[in-house]
């Protein structure tokens, strides 16, 4: 079996063939003799029949002779009752074994005398002499070669046929994987080549399994190359990101080296190399959520109840940051739902609470800072997360999480870009803690879970970012 398996596809497979083919060829052959002879058996019943016949019928009108027994090679012979043979053409042999032949009565028995099978006949007569037998004989000799032969010619035939069958399997088996071939080759130029050089597998016109695997393998090609595209798109821009950051901190450590000799300056190098630090800590953090969330859907679920409770405990967080930092005070950050309206039973977004939460914070945190850094300042400036749910155009239900701001807005050819990581909008928008990843996250996070985000600038000013989530009852 394991000499089997390392056998190529095209061998196993005309092997497989050889055997099958084997196999109803001898099932062929075995039911044809059979049945020729069952038609030679039947066949010499018939002439030993019309052999009996005519002797027979000769015996009601002459029962004492003479007796012209027919030549030709028929083997007859005409016996009284007491067993005399009254005249005879069968052979020596068989002369000898008629009185027992006619003491087991009429009918048609199995003869072996030497190396001679005959099938023997034997009739009864009542004539006015008394009752006389014909019995007639055929040596089965000539069938049983009759047999032989055809069953060489058959097993020739069926060898023949085998063979051929094999052949042609082979053959068409060569055929049926030579796509299989071309996409091997294919692969491996693939495999060899630059991506810009790379192209993907031939699909054939016919529309079967190959096709098919091609197809799915085309998918997987392209679903790779895009993942190697932004591991390599995540690389430069992180090597491009750090850079600055690690500059800044080395910086200010050879600044604090220089400033060892005066306490406030030290100090102040040091605050400034700690801010440095966290901003580092929280890019890279950033960056391992990014890989996290795109390296596969997540398995977490979170019903209606526990997202009300993640927006409530979203805005006590951002309440805390706004109370914290003098420069945010006098920021309004509400939020809003309808109690009233629930989803059905058992519906979750396909998030973890954990995962919702970072999407708050995100967009809290990021329309605060708009608001913070605005250079018209933030009188009566206020930032309002809403959570409501809202029916699918395929009949399913959504959550939508609404956060609006009065803050400056978004350039709006940035919008379209706003959701690639590294990217900042120049103006209001440009806060240093985030390294241009936040919205890359909460677009992540919700692409996972199968909705979208959008972002549109308010009227008179301000940003409004929807995330819409499908709710699934797996």
């Amino acid at each position: 079996m394991n000499a089997l398996r390392r056998l190529s596809i095209t061998a196993r497979i005309t092997i497989g063939s050889l055997i099958v083919a084997a196999l109803f060829a001898l099932v062929a052959v075995v039911v044809i003799r059979i049945g020729v002879s069952s038609i030679l058996h039947n066949a010499t019943l018939t002439l030993l029949s019309n052999d009996v016949a005519g002797p027979a019928q000769s015996l009601e009108t002459k029962p004492t002779g003479p007796f012209d027994l027919p030549g030709g090679g028929q083997e007859l012979a005409i016996v009284a009752d007491d067993g005399a043979i009254l005249a005879s053409t069968m052979p020596e042999g068989l002369e000898d074994r008629m009185p027992s032949l006619v003491a087991q009565g009429q009918g048609l028995r199995d003869v072996q005398v030497g190396d001679e099978h005959y099938l023997v006949l034997t009739r009864s007569v009542d004539t006015s002499s008394g009752t006389m037998h014909v019995v007639a004989a055929r040596n089965e000799e000539t069938t049983a070669l009759l047999l032989d032969r055809l069953t060489a010619a058959l097993l020739a035939g069926a060898g023949v046929l085998i063979f051929g069958f094999g052949g042609a399997s082979w053959l068409l088996t060569r055929t049926a994987l030579r796509p299989v071939s071309r996409m091997r080759e294919q692969a491996d130029r693939i495999a060899a080549s630059t991506p810009d050089e790379a192209g993907l597998l031939p699909v054939g016109p016919a529309q079967d399994e190959l096709s098919e695997l091609a197809t799915t393998l085309n998918d997987l090609i392209l679903r790779l190359r895009a993942s190697a595209d932004r591991e390599r798109q995540m690389v430069s821009d992180a090597s491009h990101e750090l850079r600055t950051p690690l500059a800044v901190l080395r910086g200010q450590l050879e600044l604090a080296e220089l400033d060892a000799g005066d306490p406030d300056a030290l100090l102040h190098d040091i605050r400034s190399s700690h801010a440095t630090a966290i901003r580092l800590a929280q890019l890279a953090n950033n960056l391992l959520e990014l890989s996290r969330i795109e390296a596969g859907p997540s398995s977490g679920r979170i019903d209606w109840r526990t997202l009300v409770d993640e927006l409530t405990d979203a805005i006590d967080r951002a309440r805390l940051l706004v109370s914290s930092d003098d420069e945010a005070s006098g920021i309004s950050v509400d939020f809003d739902y309808d109690p009233r309206r629930r989803p059905d039973s058992g519906a979750r977004v396909a998030l973890s609470p954990t995962d919702f939460g970072r999407i708050l914070d995100n967009l809290l945190g990021n329309a605060i800072t708009a608001i913070r850094t605005s250079p018209k300042g933030h009188p009566d400036a206020t930032v309002t997360a809403t959570l409501a749910l809202a029916d699918r155009p395929d009949g399913g239900q959504e959550a939508v999480l609404t956060v609006r701001d009065t803050g400056p807005g978004m350039p709006e050819d940035f919008i379209p870009v706003a959701l690639d990581r590294f990217t900042r909008a120049d103006g209001a928008r440009t806060g240093q803690s985030g390294g241009g990843l936040g919205l890359a996250i909460v677009g992540a996070l919700a692409g996972a879970a199968g909705g979208q985000v959008v972002l549109a600038n308010a009227e008179p000013s301000g940003l409004t970012v929807t995330v819409r989530l499908p709710l699934r009852h797996d």
